[in-house]
C-alpha cells in the first residue's frame, strides 16, 4: 500500500474563507490549509503535498469555478513568490476586502458596536509604488540567485521586473547577480552560516529621484568593489550612495549596526509632505510614498493639533510625521528606540528649521514615564505609530491615565490595532473612527488610522 504522505493528492474544494494574509482558506483531508491565488466562494483544483503533515502544502493547478471579481494577475510569478497575495482580486475588491477585515477586528474586541470604519483610501495606480526592495540571496544548485522567497518557505523565487516595485531595484539586482557569477562570490547559507552575500537592499526617494543601495554581507567587503561600483552607478545613473552593511551574526535580522560607505553618500534625502528628510539606511521610512502622505494627512487631521497642545509622537522614528505635526503645535516630543533614527530625526529638524520638537532616543514606555510623572508633562494630543506587534500594555495605561484630548494611533495590524483599541476602551476612551490605508496594494498588509477620544457620561450616538 501507497504511504499518502509521500505523495501529491489532487482535490476540487470550495474556498472558504480568506485568511488576515489574502491567502484562501480551504479544508481538505481534516485540515485547514492556506492556498496562494484563491479567492473565497471559488472552486478550485489543488496538489496537496504530504497531506498528512500538519501544513500540507497546497499547489493551485486549476480554477473550476472562478469569482466574478477574479482577474488576471500582472505578475509571471504571481503564486509562487511570497510577495503579493491579492494580485488576482480586483483592485475595488482588494479595498473592500481590507476594510471588512479591520472592521472584523475592531468589532470583535470592543463593546462599542458603533463604530465607524471609513472605506478604504486606494491609489488610482496601485503599481510601482515600492521605494524599498529587500532582495534575499542564495543558491539554486551551483548558481546564486536573488529574489523574493516563496510563500512560507526559504526557497528564493526569481523575478525580472516585480510590477509593484521601482525599476532601479530590478537593474541592480542583476547588476549584482552578473558580478557574483563572474567573480564566483558565494552568497550566504543561513543552514551553515557560511558564504558572504546575504540580502541586497534598495531605496529611492520617489521626489528625489535618488537611489541608495545596501548590499549586506557576512564579511567586511565585496570582491572587486571598484568594479561592481562601475557597473552599479552605470545601470542607475541615479545612484547617490553604496553602502556596505556588515553583518556577521546567525540571525534573519537584515540590518546589523556598521555601515561601510563605499561610494556616494549613506543617507537618502527625499521630501514628504513638503518637508524634506534625510534617512541613514538603518531608519524605518514607510514604502509607498504617496499613501504615507495621505496616511500622514489622515492622523494629522485625526489629531486637530492647536498652537497651544503639547503633542506626543511615540516610535517617531527619523521625524518623518514629528516634524509637520511640530508645525501646528507648542511643542513635540518624539520618542524612538533607534539611536540612528532619532539622530536622523534631530538633523531633519535642523534641515527643516523646526525647532520647537524635541527627540528622545529610548524605551518608549519609560520616556513617557519619565516624561508624564517626573517632568509633569501632560500632552494634549498622543500619535501613536508602533511596530506590529503593538503597544505594550503599560505605556496604554499611562496615557490612559494622562488623559490626553486626542490619541491618534496608526497601526499596521489589524489585530493588534483591535487589542489596544479594546484597552483604552475599557480606562475610558472611544473610538470615534478609523480610516484603513492601502500603502501596500496587491498584498494583505493593512494600514489604519484611528482616532481616540476620552468617553462622555452620554452614551455616543450610534453611527451609521
Amino acid at each position: 500500500m501507497r504511504n499518502i504522505s509521500s505523495v501529491e493528492r489532487t482535490v476540487t474544494v470550495r474556498v472558504d474563507a480568506q485568511d488576515p494574509s489574502g491567502a484562501g482558506v480551504v479544508h481538505a483531508f481534516g485540515k485547514k490549509i492556506l492556498v496562494t491565488g484563491v479567492i473565497m466562494g471559488e472552486r478550485v483544483a489543488l496538489h496537496i503535498r504530504n497531506p498528512q503533515e500538519v501544513y500540507p502544502e497546497a499547489v493551485l493547478k486549476r480554477v473550476v469555478e472562478p469569482s466574478p471579481r477574479r482577474v488576471t494577475p500582472k505578475c509571471p510569478v504571481f503564486g509562487r513568490c511570497g510577495g503579493c497575495t491579492l494580485q488576482m482580486l480586483s483592485y475595488p475588491e482588494q479595498l473592500n476586502w481590507k476594510r471588512r477585515v479591520v472592521k472584523e477586528a475592531i468589532l470583535q474586541a470592543v463593546e462599542d458596536p458603533s463604530v465607524l470604519v471609513r472605506p478604504t483610501i486606494g491609489m488610482t495606480d496601485p503599481w510601482g509604488y515600492r521605494n524599498k526592495v529587500q532582495y534575499p540571496v542564495g543558491r539554486d544548485g551551483k548558481f546564486p540567485v536573488i529574489g523574493f522567497y516563496a510563500p512560507v518557505s526559504y526557497r528564493i523565487v526569481t523575478n525580472r521586473g516585480c510590477p509593484i516595485q521601482h525599476p532601479e531595484a530590478d537593474l541592480l539586482k542583476e547588476t549584482l547577480l552578473a558580478h557574483m557569477k563572474k567573480h564566483r562570490i558565494e552568497p550566504y547559507d543561513e543552514r551553515e552560516g557560511d558564504g558572504l552575500v546575504r540580502t541586497l537592499m534598495t531605496r529611492k526617494g520617489f521626489v528625489s529621484g535618488a537611489v541608495t543601495l545596501i548590499v549586506v554581507l557576512n564579511g567586511k567587503s565585496l570582491p572587486a568593489l571598484d568594479e561592481f561600483v562601475a557597473a552599479a552607478r552605470a545601470a542607475v545613473p541615479a545612484l547617490t550612495g553604496i553602502v556596505v552593511n556588515v553583518n556577521t551574526k546567525r540571525t534573519r535580522v537584515i540590518l546589523a549596526r556598521e555601515n561601510r560607505v563605499v561610494w556616494g553618500t549613506a543617507t537618502l534625502t527625499d521630501t514628504l509632505l513638503g518637508h524634506t528628510f534625510e534617512l541613514s539606511p538603518n531608519s524605518f521610512y514607510q514604502v509607498n510614498h504617496s499613501q504615507t502622505e495621505t496616511l500622514y494627512r489622515t492622523a494629522l487631521d485625526f489629531a486637530a493639533i492647536r498652537k497651544e497642545d503639547t503633542v506626543f509622537d511615540l516610535y517617531s522614528g527619523a521625524g518623518t510625521l514629528t516634524i509637520p505635526a511640530a508645525k501646528q503645535a507648542k511643542e513635540v516630543w518624539g520618542i524612538e528606540l533607534s539611536t540612528d533614527a532619532t539622530a536622523d530625526a534631530g538633523r531633519n529638524a535642523k534641515l527643516n528649521g523646526v525647532e520647537n520638537a524635541r527627540f528622545i532616543a529610548g524605551d518608549v514606555v519609560k520616556e513617557v514615564a519619565t516624561l508624564i510623572n517626573n517632568k509633569k508633562i501632560s500632552p494634549a494630543v498622543v500619535i501613536l505609530d508602533p511596530p506590529r506587534t503593538g503597544c505594550e500594555k503599560s505605556l496604554l495605561l499611562l496615557l490612559a491615565a494622562a488623559r490626553p484630548k486626542r490619541i491618534v494611533y496608526i497601526s499596521c495590524d489589524p489585530q493588534t490595532l483591535a487589542r489596544d483599541l479594546a484597552l483604552l476602551e475599557l480606562h475610558g476612551y472611544r473610538v470615534a473612527e478609523v480610516q484603513p490605508v492601502d500603502l501596500f496594494p496587491h498584498t494583505g498588509h493593512i494600514e489604519a488610522v484611528a482616532l481616540l477620544e476620552p468617553m462622555s457620561r452620554k452614551a455616543p450616538a450610534k453611527r451609521t
